[in-house]
């Protein structure tokens, strides 16, 4: 089941996205430096007719049009090497949340579809090898999910481990499935 994205929102300094997929509505916001956040609402999202302005000139724009083409390519199984990786922009955690950043990129430029990690063997990736808990932490304060692949994040004992997003749990098992990582 494609999905697809129903609308651009301008909001002052960022502009919003809403792209519907099979796990639920997701809101995606960028600015000039690229995608700030992704949210996973669960229900169906729909701007208002004054919100749906885009700026043509605006970096921000050609950021959510990446990220949705991203997305496209990610729920319709299509080759996921062929589609650009959106610019993702964590600045404001990186003075307050070193280690998370940290861990945030390490995840997502070694963790592939398919594969999953431990909490711990992220942790040792990171250079602490005891820090199962912040990367915990880090999952759950993780602004952009399904890019930054905290799902693809599980126990040691081989359980799922939480998922902060929308459904919890429910989203995370269906995310693994959906990339083959679990059956």
């Amino acid at each position: 089941m494609p999905a697809n994205s129903k609308s651009i929102v301008f909001d002052k300094m960022q502009q919003v996205a809403f792209f519907e997929s099979p796990v639920g509505s997701y809101e995606i916001k960028a600015d000039d430096d690229g995608i700030t956040s992704i949210n996973l609402k669960g229900e169906k999202l729909e701007a208002t007719e004054e919100n749906k302005k885009l700026d043509p000139n605006s970096h921000s724009t050609r950021h959510l049009q990446e990220c949705i083409a991203w997305m496209n390519a990610y729920f319709s199984s299509s080759p996921m090497q062929k589609v650009k990786v959106p610019s993702l922009n964590v600045q404001e955690y990186e003075i307050s949340k070193p280690f998370c950043c940290k861990v945030w990129k390490i995840l997502t430029d070694r963790v592939k579809p398919g594969e999953t990690v431990t909490y711990g063997e992220l942790a040792n990736m990171a250079g602490n090898p005891k820090g199962a808990r912040a990367v915990g932490m880090a999952m759950r304060t993780n602004p952009i999910p399904i890019i930054v692949p905290c799902h693809r994040v599980v126990k040691s004992g081989g359980g799922l481990g939480n998922y902060s997003s929308y459904n919890g749990v429910v989203t995370k098992k269906w995310l693994l499935q959906h990339e083959k990582a679990i059956i």
